[in-house]
């Protein structure tokens, strides 16, 4: 199995000071002692870790990189199979491809809209910023001004062609839905009722046709 951790890996910024990069270091290390209470997940499972807005790191422009080694050593040296990624990032399986993307893309196109969309019972302000997103081909179609992108990687934000899926890590409310055979998926934010997704990108074959299969969970 892959699991997949999207930040923001602190509920409030931390400082640059010395006792911001410790603290940081020291909750890393606490969630490899977590890991490692189970042998089989600690050596089979693959574990990701894609940065969000406020985790260390270049942070304010689009795509950014990694969390920098520094704050993982203890992780990295505990668990077997651990992969700091970038935001976006990238993943095939097989065939299918899945994008994974941490942003408060939600309330940044609210923000920036010049026409307030409508929310009514077919059409939540999330169901609106994934159409926006998918029908752009981008993940930030929004001002420089309001998302900053590197130009020499903004081939990392393009959708075109459609991913088969896009996991989209925001502050808003868990929401899975299909447009345009593309599973756009938002998790929801874990410290929030501990919500997650369980993906499988093929469940069930027939004949040239795959379908995948959605779990959106909460721990009790």
């Amino acid at each position: 199995p892959i699991f997949v951790f999207m930040g923001n890996f602190t509920s409030k910024p931390l400082s640059s000071a010395s006792e911001g990069t410790k603290a940081m270091i020291s909750y890393f290390e606490d969630l490899a002692n977590v890991i490692c209470k189970f042998p089989n997940v600690a050596n089979e499972g693959r574990f990701v870790f894609i940065p969000g807005p406020n985790d260390p790191g270049i942070t304010g422009v689009l795509p950014r990189g990694p969390i920098p080694n520094y704050f993982t050593s203890a992780l990295r040296s505990k668990v077997k199979n651990v992969m700091l990624a970038s935001n976006p990032c990238r993943m095939r399986f097989f065939t299918k491809e899945i994008v994974f993307f941490r942003d408060n893309l939600v309330s940044k196109m609210r923000r920036s809209c010049l026409i307030e969309p409508r929310q009514d019972s077919n059409g939540q302000l999330s169901s609106h910023a994934i159409k926006t997103v998918l029908d752009q081909g981008h993940l930030s179609p929004l001002p420089l001004s309001t998302s900053p992108i590197y130009w020499q990687h903004d081939h990392a934000l393009r959708l075109y062609p459609f991913p088969d899926a896009l996991i989209c890590g925001d502050r808003v409310e868990q929401y899975y839905e299909t447009y345009e055979e593309c599973d756009a998926i938002n998790p929801g934010p874990f410290s929030n009722g501990f919500n997650f997704v369980v993906y499988c990108p093929v469940a069930e074959v027939s004949g040239s046709q795959t379908k995948s299969d959605v779990e959106l969970c909460e721990v009790p």
